[in-house]
């Protein structure tokens, strides 16, 4: 065998071989690697989706309480309460009439 060896064509062919069980045993392990890598990415797109969901759902809350907040009842109660406004009394509404000419205008409260 050490014959064998000394020779450059068989030394040539252990040299092949060496590299290609070496290639076949990094390829391997990359392959693992890239599998696990994919793996841990999925997770992470997975972890994502569901803070999106959960973002999404809160946002829609913010929207229903944005709504209940600005609806017509809610912004009467807080201009009445805590701002001390009422709406108007149609009987107490003060006319202003244009049909003098150059004379000027009149404001008149008409009971």
């Amino acid at each position: 065998m050490r014959a064998g060896m000394r020779d450059g064509g068989s030394m040539l062919s252990y040299f092949v071989r060496m590299c290609a069980c070496l290639l076949i045993v990094i390829g391997f392990f990359g392959l693992v690697w890239l599998r696990s890598s994919i793996r841990d990415q999925e997770y992470e797109i997975g972890a994502l989706e569901k803070q999106y969901r959960s973002v999404t759902r809160h946002m829609q809350d913010l929207d229903a309480e944005r709504a209940t907040l600005f609806s017509v009842a809610q912004t009467g109660t807080v201009v009445s309460e805590k701002l001390g406004m009422d709406f108007p009394d149609r009987t107490k509404v003060f006319y202003v009439t244009r049909d003098r000419g150059n004379v000027p205008y009149e404001a008149a409260y008409r009971q």
